[in-house]
């Protein structure tokens, strides 16, 4: 029997110290621990650490700093609509903070980074082809930031990127245009042209958009107005690549009338 006996204890003793709970943290001290997995750079482990520490203390001493965490470590773990979703409640939940400047830049610095695709960061690609809608949230989000916190340490970066911002929607613009010059859309293509001058003055876009506004009135028999676009062309970009020695728009795209009834035919395959 002590043989059996002993043997069989042992077991029993070990298996009670498997099974024992580990003790509940204080706030301060999970806290704590999801502070150091953030300086370890182990941002999914502090993810789940801080969204547990909210759920135990909702209304705690940490609430507001694990909330600003939570934003940090999810863009850092490049969960970007996570991102966006974090610092949305937490502008819901803390409207007067003095750290809600960060909550929105961040907040928009997520749908900034939103749309890059899997090869962006290996290969240089025009963004302004595809869907812009998170590039607007974006800058909507920027523009809210300068308004509200001019003086804020983030407004500076939040003005510049609006800037890149506001270039690729010019060229997403005039993305649309060449499509409909190509389809023989002609009105459709000066509408487009016509949208970028009138919004996005002084971007890079505006050039283009000018000489294709001139090459649609031609196009559709239209030489006053031709050549009223024709002179804010010149006078606007004087060295215009668009503009031949004798101020004729040249632009390399822009379809024949046969091309161009040819393009829509054949779904641009030909």
């Amino acid at each position: 029997m002590p043989r059996i006996f002993w043997p069989l204890l042992c077991l029993l003793l070990l298996a009670g110290c498997a099974t024992k709970e580990r003790p509940e943290l204080t706030e301060a001290d999970q806290y704590r621990e999801a502070h150091e997995s953030i300086e370890s750079k182990n941002y999914l482990t502090a993810i789940d650490e801080l969204k547990e520490l909210e759920a135990r203390f909702p209304y705690g001493d940490y609430a507001e700093q694990a909330g600003l965490d939570l934003i940090y470590a999810s863009y850092m773990a490049v969960d970007y609509p996570a991102t966006v979703v974090a610092a949305q409640r937490f502008m819901r939940n803390y409207p007067a903070h003095a750290r809600v400047d960060y909550a929105l830049y961040m907040r928009g610095l997520a749908n900034f980074n939103m749309e890059k695709g899997l090869f962006d960061n290996l290969v240089t690609s025009d963004k302004s082809a595809r869907d812009m809608d998170a590039a607007k949230d974006a800058f909507r989000d920027f523009e809210r930031l300068v308004a509200r916190f001019p003086d804020s340490e983030y407004a500076p970066d939040a003005r510049s990127r609006m800037v890149h911002i506001r270039n690729q929607l010019a060229r997403q613009e005039l993305h649309v245009a060449r499509y409909y010059a190509r389809r023989g859309a002609i009105v459709a293509s000066i509408n487009r042209a016509q949208y970028v001058v009138k919004h996005y003055q002084q971007t890079p876009a505006v050039e283009e958009a000018l000489a294709i506004m001139v090459k649609g009135y031609e196009r559709l028999d239209y030489p006053k107005l031709a050549e009223k676009s024709r002179n804010v062309l010149a006078l606007n970009f004087p060295d215009s690549d668009y503009l031949d020695k004798d101020r004729q728009v040249d632009l390399a795209w822009w379809p024949d009338e046969d091309n161009g009834l040819l393009s829509l035919l054949t779904f641009d395959l030909l």
